[in-house]
């Protein structure tokens, strides 16, 4: 699964939906109380230096990242409303569209509400884009059925993340984070299986007990066909992440149980999934393969 930190100022820092993104609440909260700050020095000085033009915009600039700070909440929700945070990060955009970092994290938080082409929508337009940003963009075209583009993205990516690790620009923690979002992204997409699997076996191997790497490496077993080696890995990491696993994480186990035909541990995984997103169409997919009917959303 993809996995956002706090390593470095270059990965945006918004949580995602689950335990696979380690979540920094202060770093929104620092950026947001600046440009409180600002907004308040600028509103003092409007009358006498004729600003008012730039003091709306930076209360623009405020209001959307407030926006994007509840987006990033309601996602880290349980359970999750996608909808919701679609909704939100959709005004964000609307009211600084011009805005880089809002721009940024609008991509990401799309990319983590499932909104695939509103990513790649956003992400692409970012003139210099990161490291971090590539990968997501990358992620993103994948799932939107765009292999050539996304896998020339992560191909450089992968270069890229390489080349910072043998100049010591970047140290194993976080190279193994850029090995795992690039083997990941390949892993969800059921493509360039072999380069995943080297990768997230790099990744694991830097960090042994991080559940969203090794429940990574165990998803690229399971579209590899290979459910049991899948079950090893998907099992551990849903033990280790214990109370901070994700729907992905249980949707992922799931699956894996599914076509090792253990219906119970399956439906109970998938279950699980629903819990934490009921929106989950892959949860709700495989259940009716199992044959369990979902009750219906009650209607008010």
């Amino acid at each position: 699964m993809m996995r956002l930190p706090h390593l470095s100022r270059d990965i945006p820092q918004v949580p995602g939906p689950g335990a696979e993104k380690l979540r920094d609440p202060r770093h929104a909260r620092r950026v947001w109380l600046i440009v409180a700050a600002l907004v308040a020095v600028l509103g003092i000085l409007s009358g006498p230096l004729g600003i008012s033009t730039l003091l709306d915009a930076m209360r623009r600039d405020f209001v959307a990242m407030r926006y994007v700070q509840s987006a990033a909440g309601a996602l880290a929700a349980r359970p999750v409303d996608r909808g919701a945070v679609v909704a939100m990060v959709d005004r964000a955009v609307q009211i600084a569209p011009d805005n880089s970092i809002v721009a940024k994290q609008a991509g990401v938080l799309y990319m983590y509400a499932g909104a695939y082409p509103k990513a790649v929508a956003r992400l692409s337009r970012i003139p210099e884009r990161d490291l971090a940003t590539e990968i997501s963009l990358g992620h993103c075209l994948l799932l939107t059925g765009r292999r050539e583009s996304g896998t020339r993205i992560l191909q450089k990516a992968t270069q890229q993340a390489y080349a910072r690790r043998r100049s010591s620009a970047i140290g194993p923690v976080a190279y193994a984070l850029y090995m795992n979002n690039i083997g990941y992204a390949y892993a969800a997409a059921g493509v360039e299986l072999q380069r995943a699997h080297s990768l997230l076996t790099e990744a694991v191997r830097l960090d042994p007990l991080q559940p969203a790497f090794i429940d990574s490496l165990g998803w690229a077993y399971y579209q590899s066909r290979d459910p049991k080696q899948a079950l090893f890995y998907l099992e551990r990491a849903v033990r280790l992440a214990g109370p901070f696993n994700s729907a992905e994480t249980y949707y992922h186990l799931g699956a894996a149980y599914s076509r090792m035909g253990r219906v119970r541990p399956a439906a109970e995984a998938l279950l699980k999934a629903l819990e934490c997103d009921p929106e989950y169409q892959d949860a709700q997919a495989e259940l009716h393969k199992l044959g369990y009917t979902l009750p219906q959303p009650s209607r008010a």
